[in-house]
């Protein structure tokens, strides 16, 4: 059944309760993840916070181990009476004390304690060499023994402390076939390291704690040192010391290896290798020692309170979503009845409107919250028997303007749907159009017809619904008048072009207008630059004849640099005065000239000299080109009065690269001298050229390995 037959009793109830529900779906949905959220984040905290007691409980317990070691170390740093009983007295009494441990010991240098090693060859707590090395532990059982300390230069437990005279953690370790962990300190005394200090704590008593650790229902606890390696496991003994974090293969646990390396704490969800279930794993350092301890929770049931309280929302929301559907029917009944009524009665006056009656109107005794139906409506028929009258006058008022009012068809040419009686100001008829005889396209100037066309296509294709163009047309008689054109790109609800309604407006005066304007400014530029043209030749003019008052040579050589340089200015003037766009001046030409100037300024001092001209065909603004002839005229000047004892070479290039130019100058005349400093020399010519070139913001280079050779980097700002 097509929708527009659904009764509206049926639309208003599917309205109201698809709306309903989805305001109790999205509320509930964002209750349950906000509550979900809540618990679970209290969950994963609660986890992280068992974890991190577990740590500190063994972190004060390792606290209290490294304590015992310093504070045999420390205490024998002090020590003065060189007797070994007593000294194994203390190390036996501390074992006694603390049952955590399982062996106590201190590792003496060669003659170190008392210089007597000899006197205890092979006895108790020594080596052959009677080296003083008691090592009282509980290896072998509960009992305690003394036996020599063995493996001393090899083990860290030694080394370390000797080599870096610093307290040592060790990793964990056999020793006897006990899987152990020292804490040994250095004994110094006068600054130098005598022996060693410490205590081993065996790793048994933590796997028999952190077996008894359970969380939830199936989870449990291991540790590992920093490198990954394993202290304890509730199920399999045999990894313990002998398999590692890495030996999993598990990207998540390889990865939660590198943070314990760093002494990092953290959670990782992974599939657990044991169990092969979804877990979360907490883990947390045991910051005094290398360890850190590891809680496995499953993830199911760490959240099974979290998944209960989401089953027991969504059942309140389908109650809800139920009871909303019985509103809905009620609701869509009281609605739909009344409205059954007005539509009855509309009904009735469409039929009666249809036959020329307006005058007759609907009946607006209904209830209150559908008054303005029937009012509408009648409203509705009043304006329809003014509405002729109406249209009439809109047509007056476009015929009686200049604006025309167009209605095309997106087509080739455009074929006319509509077009005002005011047309006829171009010789044209509304028929001339509508019954096809010519197109739009048809009066536009053909040149100008493939701007439009372009143009429009670009303004469809980039998803603009104005358009704007000014372009010729032809008037019926053959004459070419300007037009404005003010377009409204009419598509469908899927973007495709429905039609274009639009104006043209007859702007052919003012066309004609700014087109004479243009003419004036061109010859008010042409005047400007041929003014300061001539100014320039006559200040030329009157450096020259004032030259004549003077004898001295660098006073003529000064007037004469002056000439050259307002001669310079001159003709970049004269060149634009010649252009067509008075903006830019062909450079290739204003090169040639003002070579040709400066060859005839220094005729008879060096006739022999060749200059050699290389200038790209670049067009040049004025405010670039001023400088950069100024500085050809400078380092030509230079390099012709300077440069040469009798015959030379003088070479200017200007190239284009990309957006970058280059002008270099070079001479194979005797060079500068050595001791100048280009950049700050007295003179003015090469101070003009670096402060000319700043202002173009170029750059300089100078190469005097053969002659000279200047090379100016510039860019033009356009």
């Amino acid at each position: 059944m097509e929708w527009k037959h659904v009764s509206l009793k049926s639309k208003l109830m599917l309205f109201i309760l698809v709306g309903v529900a989805l305001v109790l779906i999205s509320s509930t949905a964002i209750i349950i993840s906000t509550v979900t959220t809540q618990e679970e984040q209290l969950a994963y905290e609660q986890s992280i916070e068992k974890a991190r007691s577990y740590a500190n409980q063994f972190d004060i317990d390792m606290r209290s181990n490294q304590a015992i070691g310093q504070t045999i170390a420390s205490t024998l740093s002090e020590y003065e009476s060189n007797d070994r009983d007593e000294v194994n007295n203390m190390l036996y009494q501390l074992l006694e004390d603390n049952p955590n441990l399982i062996g106590t010991y201190v590792c003496y240098e060669p003659d170190a304690f008392d210089e007597n090693d000899h006197l205890y060859a092979n006895t108790y707590g020594h080596d052959d060499t009677g080296r003083f090395i008691p090592y009282w532990n509980r290896l072998r059982g509960s009992n305690t023994t003394l036996d020599p300390l063995l493996n001393y230069d090899t083990l860290d437990y030694y080394q370390v402390p000797k080599n870096t005279k610093n307290t040592v953690l060790t990793e964990p370790y056999y020793y006897e076939g006990v899987f152990i962990v020292s804490f040994a300190s250095p004994i110094i005394k006068n600054d130098e390291f005598i022996g060693i200090g410490g205590v081993d704590v065996g790793l048994n008593y933590i796997d028999e704690i952190v077996n008894q650790v359970k969380t939830f229902e199936t989870g449990y606890a291991f540790m590992t040192g920093n490198t990954g390696i394993l202290i304890s496991h509730p199920t399999n003994k045999e990894w313990v010391g002998s398999k590692t974090l890495y030996d999993f293969n598990v990207p998540e646990i390889d990865l939660m290896a590198e943070e314990i390396r760093k002494g990092n704490s953290g959670y990782i969800r992974t599939i657990d290798p044991i169990t092969n279930k979804k877990s979360v794993m907490f883990y947390e350092p045991v910051k005094t020692s290398n360890y850190s301890f590891i809680l496995v929770v499953p993830e199911e049931e760490m959240l099974a309170g979290v998944t209960d309280l989401r089953h027991r929302l969504m059942i309140i929301s389908s109650i809800s979503t139920l009871f909303m559907g019985a509103v809905a029917a009620l609701i869509a009944r009281s609605i739909s009845r009344p409205i059954n009524e007005i539509v009855r009665d509309f009904k009735y006056i469409s039929d009666e409107a249809v036959g020329g009656k307006l005058d007759i109107r609907a009946d607006t005794e209904v209830d209150v919250d559908f008054k303005k139906i029937p009012e509408g409506l009648n409203d509705i028929l009043e304006a329809l028997e003014n509405a002729k009258q109406l249209r009439e006058e809109m047509e007056n008022v476009v015929n009686s303007s200049p604006v025309i009012v167009f209605k095309w068809r997106a087509e080739k040419n455009w074929p006319v749907e509509f077009v005002s009686k005011n047309i006829s100001q171009f010789g044209y008829s509304q028929n001339d159009f509508e019954d096809g005889t010519i197109t739009y396209g048809d009066m536009v100037v053909p040149e100008d017809l493939e701007i439009v066309e372009s143009n429009l296509a670009e303004a469809i294709k980039n998803g603009e619904t104005e358009f704007t163009c000014e372009y010729r047309i032809i008037t019926k008689s053959g004459e070419i008048r300007w037009v404005d054109e003010r377009t409204f790109i009419g598509r469908y609800a899927e973007g495709n072009v429905k039609d274009l309604q639009g104006i043209i407006v007859n702007i052919d005066e003012r066309k004609r207008a700014e087109e004479a304007l243009l003419k004036i400014e061109d010859i008010r530029k042409k005047e400007i630059h041929h003014r300061i043209k001539n100014n320039l030749q006559v200040i030329s003019t009157l450096l020259f004849l004032e030259s004549e008052k003077f004898k001295d040579m660098d006073v003529l050589d000064a007037f004469k640099n002056s000439r050259d340089r307002v001669r310079t200015m001159a003709l970049v003037h004269e060149k634009l005065y010649q252009s067509e766009d008075m903006e830019s001046i062909d450079f290739a030409d204003y090169s040639k000239n003002l070579i040709n100037y400066l060859s005839q300024s220094y005729v008879l001092r060096k006739s022999d000299v060749n200059i050699e001209l290389e200038v790209e065909d670049v067009f040049l603004g004025v405010d670039t080109a001023v400088p950069l002839g100024i500085i050809i005229n400078e380092l030509v000047s230079n390099a012709l009065k300077y440069a040469f004892e009798d015959k030379g070479q003088i070479t200017i290039e200007l190239k284009k690269f990309n957006s970058e130019y280059k002008l270099i100058v070079s001479d194979n005349g005797i060079g500068l001298p050595e001791n100048l400093d280009v950049e700050n020399t007295d003179s003015l010519g090469l101070q003009l050229v670096y402060t000319l070139v700043e202002q173009i913001d170029g750059k300089i280079d100078l190469d005097t390995t053969s002659g000279t050779k200047f090379t100016i980097t510039f860019t033009e700002d356009k």
